[in-house]
């Protein structure tokens, strides 16, 4: 019998249980048309025990570490920032931290601005299908799409060590950072006020840490589809079946 949850969950694991048995869809990634990306809860908890093993391997990624996502939210990218809660990290997402004051930072522009200041590197493509980033990295950056492939699929994820993580959003957004309890509260919300079991059209613009969120909010039987920027066409929302548009409030 596949396990239920009717909203975000208390705890990842419970999340991350019933969608690892679900072969619905979970996520759906239109934001680079004419591309699509479609991961089923099975498949995206696969991708997310990748990145775990990725990120605790290549960076030792532990509680108390700070991880900058410079991304948008992405197909690839809402595995890593659950990887990284699942480690206890510190997730930020705000363009007043600089890239030198945190311990990884992820983006898909590795040779941007203050990007090489970081102390460790994660080059994100965010080309649909690439296994590789499609061009030369700096020394000791690391190429997710080269690496990911290789470490298991089967999501070891500890409650005790992910109970440790935090989250930091931009400036001026209604919740500016939290405990990992506050997150998956913010998002339980959401699913109260019917993201549960819809299908929920986010811009990809809205970064990785907003659309992890609202894809907790979907519960064991929603889904997110990420788009270009524009709202949804008719066509694209009758393809896709959405029926909310939404964001939760961070």
């Amino acid at each position: 019998m596949v396990p239920t949850i009717d909203a975000a969950p208390a705890s990842l694991g419970t999340w991350a249980s019933a969608r690892a048995a679900s072969t619905s869809p979970a996520l759906t990634d239109v934001s680079r048309p004419p591309a699509r990306v479609e991961l089923s809860g099975r498949v995206l908890v696969n991708w997310w025990a990748k990145d775990l093993g990725l990120l605790e391997n290549e960076f030792s990624l532990e509680p108390g570490m700070r991880v900058l996502f410079r991304t948008p939210a992405h197909w690839r990218t809402l595995p890593l920032v659950l990887a990284a809660l699942s480690l206890g990290a510190t997730v930020l997402e705000s363009g007043d931290i600089a890239a030198a004051d945190v311990d990884l930072l992820i983006t898909d522009q590795p040779t941007a601005a203050d990007a090489l200041d970081a102390p460790e590197i994660l080059a994100v493509t965010l080309q649909t299908l690439a296994v590789d980033f499609g061009s030369a990295l700096p020394a000791g950056v690391i190429d997710h799409a080269a690496e990911v492939r290789g470490y298991p699929d089967r999501l070891d994820l500890q409650e005790a060590t992910a109970s440790q993580a935090r989250w930091v959003a931009g400036a001026g957004t209604a919740h500016s950072q939290g405990t990992l309890s506050e997150f998956l509260a913010l998002a339980a919300a959401e699913g109260a006020a019917g993201a549960a079991s819809a299908t929920t059209s986010l811009p990809a613009a809205s970064g990785a840490l907003l659309a992890t969120a609202q894809l907790l909010a979907a519960g064991s039987a929603g889904s997110v589809v990420l788009h270009d920027g524009a709202a949804p066409a008719e066509a694209l929302s009758a393809q896709e079946r959405i029926t909310r548009a939404g964001g939760v409030a961070l």
